[in-house]
């Protein structure tokens, strides 16, 4: 009899432990001032919180989401995914590793050449061992929760951009991740839709919150109320808005 297969609640991964924070960062040097290291990033996120970091454009708050995917290595520090220091990874470790993390890069990231329907798949299809049935019935309900079942078929130039930010934010949650790292998310979004978007990120199952971090220049007013903590990047370091 073969192995029962994992929902997307169960998967279990080899990396990390859930009992350690979802993603911290250790000394990280935004500014590249290894001559001054009083000036270091450090933040720590608890599970289910809703974390911002805003800086502008020359803070570096906009490398945090690549350095949490280890796609780029800071100058100097470190971020640690689960317990996992993520850039120290071996290659194959860290790209099953990364589907416990929800990622929506600047822009959309879309893939030109796919209906948005099928970006959303895209996960699902390659990055997880379900089913045809069931991978299409976890798309058709996203598409759904998402408000995309009439523009299913098109392909991204052909999508106004709020139905092309609702696909790349349902395909980043895709899998069910316990994180979702969001890079100015809401750029161009009327606040309703913003709201509705953050809200759709950080919904589980059965009542339960994931773990959501965004980056941005600036905070569209609407969704602020929504976050557990306001972090501004300023030279180099975390400072915590206090309301």
């Amino acid at each position: 009899m073969s192995a029962p297969r994992r929902s997307y609640l169960a998967q279990s991964y080899a990396f990390g432990t859930d009992a350690a924070p979802p993603l911290v960062y250790q000394d990280i040097d935004l500014r590249d001032r290894p001559d001054n290291p009083s000036h270091r990033f450090n933040l720590s996120l608890v599970p289910g919180e809703v974390v911002a970091v805003v800086g502008d454009e020359d803070s570096g708050a906009g490398d945090l989401g690549s350095y949490a995917l280890g796609l780029r290595r800071p100058i100097s520090g470190r971020a640690v995914l689960f317990g996992a220091a993520i850039a120290d990874l071996p290659y194959y470790d860290l790209l099953v590793f990364r589907r416990r993390v929800g990622y929506l890069q600047v822009g959309d990231g879309l893939l030109q050449n796919l209906t948005l329907r099928d970006n959303v798949a895209l996960p699902l299809r390659f990055a997880s061992d379900h089913r045809l049935a069931e991978v299409e019935g976890r798309v058709t309900q996203l598409m759904d929760d998402f408000d995309l079942r009439g523009a299913a078929s098109l392909r991204p130039a052909q999508a106004n951009e709020e139905d092309r930010r609702r696909t790349a934010v349902a395909r980043a949650i895709a899998l069910d991740p316990d994180l979702v790292v969001l890079e100015s998310p809401f750029d161009g979004l009327t606040g309703r839709t913003a709201v509705d978007l953050l809200e759709h990120a950080g919904r589980r199952g059965e009542g339960a919150r994931r773990t959501v971090f965004l980056t941005a220049q600036d905070l569209v007013p609407s969704i602020r109320g929504m976050m557990t903590r306001i972090v501004k990047v300023v030279d180099g370091e975390a400072i915590e808005e206090t309301s």
